[in-house]
């Protein structure tokens, strides 16, 4: 499935610095994404949300806790 021209969503706690940026990058780039539009939302906790199409890469505390949570 060609993803040419899709523009990655990327959520994060807090400002990325230029290394996690270029991580970023060659990730969504590694995916098909031509796009990064970077969103801030501290309610994350900590790590990162991405989306590229209808795709979710979720590595967010905030969702590790939940899942910690409903296994207890």
């Amino acid at each position: 499935m060609e993803k040419h021209g899709v523009t990655a969503r990327v959520i994060l706690a807090r400002k990325p610095d230029l290394e996690l940026v270029d991580k970023i990058s060659a990730f969504v780039g590694s995916r098909g994404c031509s796009d990064v539009r970077y969103t801030i939302d501290p309610k994350i906790i900590g790590g990162i949300i991405i989306y590229i199409g209808d795709r979710i890469f979720d590595g967010s505390v905030r969702s590790r806790l939940e899942n910690i949570k409903q296994s207890l």
